[in-house]
């Protein structure tokens, strides 16, 4: 009998003499029988212990290799990821988003070729990354060539009377006329201002209409109708009364931040790169133009002029009529809030802080000032003065005629303030809603609200009405009293419309909320019926 220890010639392992099948793989040891038969010849060459032992120390290093670039490549795709969603934030492959397109591609494409080696690990960053970084990836090339390859798209080649854009529907007989609020902070001189009347006491839900997606343009509203841009690219109007849609019009391939300016026919919106006159009865398109990227600037209308501003800090004013540019300014830094007229100056603040006034007529710089902190409010004028809040945070308010500064208090954000009756009202990035002494910044009264504040204070007759998170909140503007609250679906970080006794909300839940007392009228006179 054979006495000699069995060495498996697979995985190496020493077996009894007697043994068939290897106890460590169970592979058969191939071994000769008792009976004196010759012994089979071997099969596979058996490696010696310290080879064996350096292949298994190679496989070690090897996987700990492959974890280490796996672990890496998921990482990159992520990242990868999140820098396309910042290009498709940005507007696409162009502009401002073109290096974080550039950057998100490139990470996708090493994170992909450090996992080419390990398959294990490729599975474990999931088909869920994989099909998320394809479809970002899509939707930013998708964008961009939607930009048709410029700096702006060319004009459409219809005449500026043609529409250009399909409404689907308009109303057959003229509209009841409200109180208009025509465009973002419901002036001019954006000073937040309404015309009211307000629901002083807790109002019940008139109508609420789905629009199709989140909204962070404020109403506007005239001619019967409350119009809202889309962050899907849509100007709607909604009946005043009902909230029934009346027509729906595309605006482009961007989402709308901006609020439309409505000159009480027209309505001019600014959405990527486009800026658009819509007549406010049809939906239809009376003409376009081509913008720098306009970002969440809106536009203001005055006259027979239209301002436009964009994000990177392009300023224009063109003709109502027909779109044709009158003058053009250029920021050497990006604009997040938008223009602000009084006295026949525009005051708009950039994001490093820099007010500058420009000549209305002529478009030429009349003065530049240092607000002291990032501005991505609009600013607010009343009485020779402008107010603007910064990220610093500072209220500040400077001398409209010269810029220089009056006086510096220690609360702001990027809510813009309101300014009526020799208050200047202000969400904070505190929580708080405030009001301040126009004349020398003194505090006059202070009030929580719980949530945090991104849209900015409208201003009624004996209340302002502002946004908290999902909540509308109604306060005393003599003392600060919370009036009422009423909450919605989502955040709101639209300014609000308040007309004819009935709050108007856009919410990024897709809704538009009308607020007003039971028994309120459905003309939108104001008048309760009896």
């Amino acid at each position: 009998m054979d006495h000699r220890e069995r060495r498996c010639g697979t995985c190496g392992h020493r077996n009894p003499p007697t043994a068939e099948f290897c106890s460590e793989c169970a592979e058969y040891l191939d071994r000769v029988a008792e009976a004196g038969l010759a012994r089979a010849p071997q099969t596979q060459f058996t490696l010696p212990d310290y080879l064996l032992a350096a292949r298994e120390r190679e496989r070690e290093e090897r996987r700990r290799r492959l974890m280490s670039e796996s672990g890496d490549g998921v990482g990159l795709l992520w990242v990868g990821a999140a820098a396309s969603l910042l290009a498709l934030w940005f507007g696409g492959g162009v502009g401002i988003g073109a290096p974080f397109f550039a950057l998100g591609l490139l990470l996708l494409l090493v994170g992909y070729w450090r996992l080419r080696g390990n398959p294990g690990a490729l599975a474990r960053a999931g088909a869920a990354t994989t099909l998320f970084s394809i479809a970002v990836l899509a939707a930013v090339l998708v964008q961009t060539l939607g930009l048709a390859g410029g700096e702006a798209p060319a004009p459409p080649a219809e005449s500026p009377a043609t529409p250009a854009a399909q409404a689907v529907h308009a109303p057959a007989a003229p509209l009841a006329r409200v109180g208009d609020v025509p465009m973002f902070r419901g002036d001019a001189a954006r000073t937040g201002v309404n015309p009211g009347p307000v629901p002083l006491d807790r109002p019940a839900l008139k109508w609420k209409s789905y629009v199709g997606g989140e909204t962070y343009a404020s109403p506007v509203v005239g001619l019967g109708a409350v119009y809202v841009a889309t962050k899907s690219g849509s100007l709607i109007a909604l009946g005043f009364a009902d909230g029934k849609e009346l027509w729906r019009t595309d605006i482009g391939d961007y989402i709308a931040r901006g609020t439309p300016a409505f000159d009480g026919a027209t309505l001019y919106v600014a959405s990527g790169y486009t800026v658009v006159a819509i007549d406010a009865r049809t939906g239809h398109q009376r003409w376009s133009e081509p913008l720098h990227f306009a970002g969440s600037c809106s536009p203001l209308v005055i006259g027979d002029r239209v301002l436009v501003a964009t994000q990177e800090g392009h300023i224009s004013a063109l003709e109502t009529a027909t779109g044709k540019e009158i003058w053009h300014y250029r920021s050497n830094s990006l604009l997040f809030g938008s223009p602000a007229v009084a006295n026949g100056m525009i005051v708009i603040p950039d994001e490093t802080g820099d007010v500058t006034a420009l000549d209305l007529e002529t478009g030429r710089k009349r003065w530049q000032a240092k607000a002291g902190g990032e501005v991505f409010s609009t600013p607010a004028i009343a009485d020779g003065s402008v107010y603007l809040a910064t990220r610093k945070p500072s209220l500040v308010a400077l001398e409209l005629e010269t810029g220089h500064k009056r006086w510096e208090r220690g609360f702001g954000g990027e809510s813009s303030p309101a300014i009526a009756n020799g208050s200047v009202y202000l969400g904070s990035d505190d929580q708080a809603a405030r009001a301040i002494d126009a004349g020398s910044g003194d505090l006059r009264w202070s009030t929580p609200l719980g949530y945090a504040i991104a849209s900015s204070a409208t201003v009624g007759d004996r209340a302002i009405f502002l946004a908290s998170g999902p909540a509308i909140n109604a306060l005393d503007s003599r003392d600060g009293r919370l009036l009422w609250t009423y909450v919605t679906g989502g955040e709101i970080s639209a300014d609000l419309a308040v007309v004819a006794n009935t709050v108007i909300a856009s919410s990024h839940d897709g809704y538009v909320y009308a607020l007003a007392p039971l028994g309120a009228s459905a003309d939108g006179s104001g008048v309760p019926q009896r």
